[in-house]
């Protein structure tokens, strides 16, 4: 069903370590604590501090932190910052071309169009602090 990217999912451990920590943060350390790509981490970061959502420092000390509080980023934005689009639940929810054979005779496209609307403001309405809160409820526990 509807599956977030590699990029989208690194970016949201990226965030979700950054709502966490006061300070800086390097992409090394998000990637070894997840066990995820650096390079791709990096990347992400990157696209991050272009849409003005991550701050990052140059250094030996230097690293990322969140730019804006986490209350006002949306998981949304995050999505976009990565993708573009948030993630289409069939190919002619897409904004990209796309190529449907039962176009003319398609009886769902309208329903599947609601969902998509719901999908995407599921995505608009939750944040980065929301996304973290299930972690600190962890580390709470631990």
């Amino acid at each position: 069903m509807l599956k977030i990217s590699k990029r989208v999912e690194y970016a949201l451990f990226a965030v979700q370590t950054m709502a966490h920590r006061p300070g800086l943060v390097s992409a090394k350390e998000i990637a070894a604590q997840f066990d995820i790509s650096f390079t791709l981490v990096a990347k992400v970061l990157q696209q991050l501090v272009r849409a003005g959502h991550v701050r990052s420092s140059q250094g030996v000390q230097g690293g990322y932190a969140l730019a804006v509080p986490p209350t006002e980023i949306s998981i949304a934005d995050i999505i976009a910052a990565v993708e573009g689009d948030s993630p289409a639940i069939v190919s002619c929810q897409s904004k990209h071309d796309h190529d449907c054979s039962v176009h003319g005779a398609c009886t769902i496209k309208e329903p599947l169009a609601v969902l998509q609307e719901r999908i995407d403001e599921t995505f608009r309405s939750m944040s980065v602090a929301e996304l973290a809160r299930p972690t600190l409820v962890q580390l709470e526990l631990s």
